[in-house]
């Protein structure tokens, strides 16, 4: 088990940890099951209810908060058959290790108590959900939603709680400043979004900029570089959780600028 600070701006960082840790819990083999089954439904045609019913969940699953995703990653102390003694969290030299340390701390102190309250909220809402069965065969996606947010609160919150209960190594990867040798950053107040952003905003409340983000943008971590970075550390869902990351920051960033303008 060990995680990484991975520096999207000068600034700003996203967390991944990488567990090849296996499922002991019935109830993590359980989640993995039904994410087969998901992922089942993304291989049926276009234009079949299966196909779009996928492609808006994903589109919803993207929009959690990647810091979300992050501890979700972290494996439950349930779920390993003994804690490691020292877990080594990896950072570029771009960063202290004071600086992530303080980051990462504040970031569990906040989270833990977070997740474990909306995980009783969503546990709350189960028993309504269930009342929306009408039709056996149409799924019943109100309940899908609240299994899956109470699913997400609860291995959140426990990752949290893991990852304050360990002792944790910063220390800088001469790995990471290599592969990132030739990237340069910028901070959030200096990076130049495109144009065509801010006319969105300017046209609408809740504008789509998601293929105007996922671009490379100067002073901001390249796709090329999270491609690289997970096939180096041989871990497909890196790249999955830092483009997740990359564009969740650079759509705050666009927010805090144009939104009220």
């Amino acid at each position: 088990m060990r995680v990484f600070a991975i520096p999207i701006l000068r600034n700003r960082w996203a967390y991944y940890c990488h567990s090849n840790a296996p499922a002991s819990s019935r109830l993590t083999q359980a989640v993995d099951w039904s994410s087969k089954k998901w992922e089942q439904l993304g291989a049926a045609e276009p234009t079949t209810w299966k196909r779009k019913l996928y492609d808006r969940g994903n589109n919803l699953m993207n929009q959690l908060d990647y810091q979300e995703w992050f501890l979700k990653n972290v494996p439950t102390k349930e779920d390993m058959v003994a804690s490691p003694e020292k877990v080594h969290v990896y950072h570029a030299s771009l960063t202290s290790s004071f600086q992530v340390q303080k980051d990462l701390e504040q970031l569990l102190i906040e989270r833990e108590p977070y997740h474990k309250k909306y995980m009783y909220y969503s546990a709350y809402w189960v028993p309504i959900a269930c009342t929306f069965v009408i039709v056996p065969v149409i799924p019943n996606i109100p309940l899908a939603y609240n299994l899956f947010r109470l699913y997400s609160h609860y291995k959140a919150y426990k990752g949290a709680q893991h990852l304050r209960a360990l002792d944790l190594d910063y220390t800088p990867s001469p790995d990471l400043d290599r592969l990132l040798g030739s990237q340069t950053y910028v901070t959030d107040d200096q990076v130049t979004l495109p144009r065509e952003v801010e006319k969105r905003f300017s046209e609408s409340s809740k504008p789509n900029i998601q293929d105007l983000l996922q671009q490379n943008i100067p002073g901001v971590l390249d796709l090329e570089k999270i491609t690289q970075l997970s096939h180096h550390f041989e871990s497909p869902g890196m790249d999955v959780e830092l483009q997740r990351a990359r564009y969740q920051i650079l759509a705050q960033i666009a927010k805090k600028r144009f939104a009220q303008q």
